[in-house]
């Protein structure tokens, strides 16, 4: 246990650093892209749900990984939570034939949990998430069929999704890579490159659909969703108005139950390490006039509530400073910052620093 002098000295440490950065958040371009990522507020992922999959394949994949159905009830409530946005994560592989056709009763209920969503006032994000698994293979001898396929899904959301405005944003992949490799998330340049290709041709499918695809807003994200350095530098951002980053942000935590990556109060040297780490994300992107949003943060320790708070507090506030929108993960289980079931709020003072304004 640390001496009295010992938790004194972190606190001021802590509490210069945090003084220290308010005075260097740089002012962003005022551009659509920067403007519409900081107006999406809280955001919130309904994880474990409809991008669920399992080999064999389950009678219902949107349960089999243990949540409920996505009900009115729940939307409603995670709106009254304080959250702007809702990112839908959805798995298509299970649901499409050989040709890449989206079976209909899926496309129907993914249009249905996205009309819930609008409903209640937020902004929604489809993406295409667990297909890594499958088919999206960030590689050179599996770009073209991955080009094909991602293109397919594409064209099909754009059209079925033609007539909405833009609180219906796209996210063209969640983590592109090569699953089972020796750099899966470490990447390669061949792996950049092929990334970077994939996001520019569903791009480009996206914006030909008709209807307000053309100015749908739309997020790319590096090889492996990564914020490492040499991933992130290397995205490629088109000459598009309306383009977003979406990068994920895990610090601190092994994303796994079992770690307590929540037991200590966030140091000097954390709080410089999130602070270099956003204002590079600032530096390669929200400087240049496209906008950030961190599309997955969290952590699993649930035994130091009030550290877990702290850290996403600062995680969000700083962020927020920046002009970046932030998403937590909520997968309903080790992630969890709500319960489905009751409907109610698990740890009250995490939800309250994610959405705090």
């Amino acid at each position: 246990m640390k001496s009295f002098y010992e938790q004194l000295i972190s606190f001021i440490l802590s509490a210069c650093t945090a003084l220290s950065f308010l005075s260097v958040f740089p002012r962003s371009p005022a551009t659509e892209s920067v403007r519409f990522a900081a107006s999406l507020g809280a955001g919130w992922n309904l994880g474990n749900t409809l991008e669920a999959w399992r080999i064999p394949e389950p009678d219902d994949t949107e349960t089999c990984w243990g949540n409920p159905k996505v009900s009115r009830e729940l939307i409603e409530f995670i709106g009254s939570c304080g959250f702007g946005t809702v990112r839908i994560p959805v798995t298509w592989f299970q649901h499409m034939d050989e040709q890449g056709n989206i079976d209909q009763a899926w496309l129907e209920r993914v249009n249905e949990v996205v009309d819930m969503v609008l409903a209640s006032g937020m902004n929604a994000v489809i993406n295409v998430q667990h297909d890594d698994q499958s088919w999206l293979i960030a590689d050179e001898a599996n770009e073209e069929r991955c080009a094909r396929l991602l293109c397919g899904i594409w064209s099909q959301l754009a059209e079925r999704f033609a007539d909405y405005d833009e609180k219906l944003i796209f996210d063209i992949m969640n983590e592109p890579r090569v699953v089972g490799a020796e750099f899966e998330w470490g990447g390669n340049d061949e792996g950049r490159a092929v990334v970077n290709r994939l996001n520019k041709a569903a791009l480009g499918t996206i914006r030909a659909a008709g209807g307000k695809n053309a100015d749908r807003f739309v997020f790319i994200t590096d090889y492996a969703a990564s914020d490492l350095e040499e991933n992130f530098e290397a995205l490629e951002v088109p000459d598009d108005s309306r383009v977003m980053v979406s990068l994920h942000f895990y610090p601190g935590t092994a994303h796994r139950s079992e770690f307590e990556d929540c037991a200590e109060k966030l140091t000097f040297r954390e709080r410089r390490d999130i602070y270099k780490k956003l204002r590079s994300f600032y530096n390669s992107f929200s400087k240049k006039g496209v906008g950030v949003c961190i599309t997955e943060f969290g952590w699993t320790d649930r035994a130091h509530p009030e550290n877990l708070a702290e850290r996403a507090s600062y995680v969000a506030g700083t962020a927020r400073r920046f002009g970046f929108c932030s998403f937590v993960w909520d997968n309903g289980a080790d992630f969890a910052v709500v319960d489905r079931n009751s409907l109610s709020v698990l740890y009250p003072e995490y939800l309250e620093a994610i959405t705090a304004k």
